[in-house]
């Protein structure tokens, strides 16, 4: 992030996943413990296990598609629960979610360098505010792991936002927080679609890392 400039701005729009951490490692530490627990305390083979959960995921993704609850591991292992026992089982499903995100949690760190670019903002008196796809829940956990409070000021999810990127009102609900104006701020984020050309559509200058 260090390519990012940083004079006449008042405020930065930071994606979370996979731009101030690594998703994929977290994610397969996560979803490997899962499959560990299916076997251990249900007696269900890991092939079973990742035909079900892959079912549930794609069909949690086009009944809620735009929605945060879209992403939601409660309703994957909800949805994998039936297909594996022919019912719901909703222990089974707070198992999975409580594991894989637990280990996921373990598993997160800052990315190199985005440390030293956000204190570097704080510095300067920019104010800051975390725009992500995602149920609140679990992303207000994502910021208590790293910390983000240190240099932080604002979360947006597209649970509270009731859209999810590169929908405008996610951008407009974190300018309103922040009290500023499109070209007053900057866009950060890893994703070509969602973040850059989300906020480009709106006005902000937006930057991919």
């Amino acid at each position: 992030m260090n390519h990012i400039p940083l004079s006449n701005i008042k405020a930065i729009l930071l994606d979370l996943d996979d731009t101030l951490y690594a998703y994929k490692p977290c994610h397969q530490a996560g979803y490997e413990a899962c499959k560990v627990l299916a076997s251990e305390k249900y007696n269900i083979s890991k092939s079973d296990f990742e035909a079900a959960w892959k079912a549930g995921r794609e069909k949690i993704h086009h009944d809620l598609n735009g929605q945060g609850a879209s992403h939601s591991r409660l309703l994957y292992g909800q949805k994998a629960s039936e297909v594996l026992f022919g019912k719901s089982n909703p222990q089974f499903a707070l198992d999975m979610e409580e594991t894989y995100w637990s280990v996921f949690l373990e598993t997160m760190e800052f990315k190199p360098g985005v440390e030293a670019f956000l204190q570097e903002a704080k510095d300067k008196g920019i104010k800051m505010c975390i725009v992500t796809d995602l149920t609140a829940q679990i992303q207000m956990k994502k910021w208590l792991k790293l910390d983000l409070g240190r240099y932080i000021d604002f979360l947006v999810s597209s649970e509270e936002a009731g859209i999810e990127k590169p929908g405008n009102y996610m951008f407009e609900l974190t300018m309103e927080k922040l009290g500023v104006k499109p070209e007053e701020c900057i866009m950060i984020g890893d994703s070509e679609e969602k973040d850059i050309k989300g906020a480009e559509a709106i006005g902000i200058k937006a930057y991919k890392v």
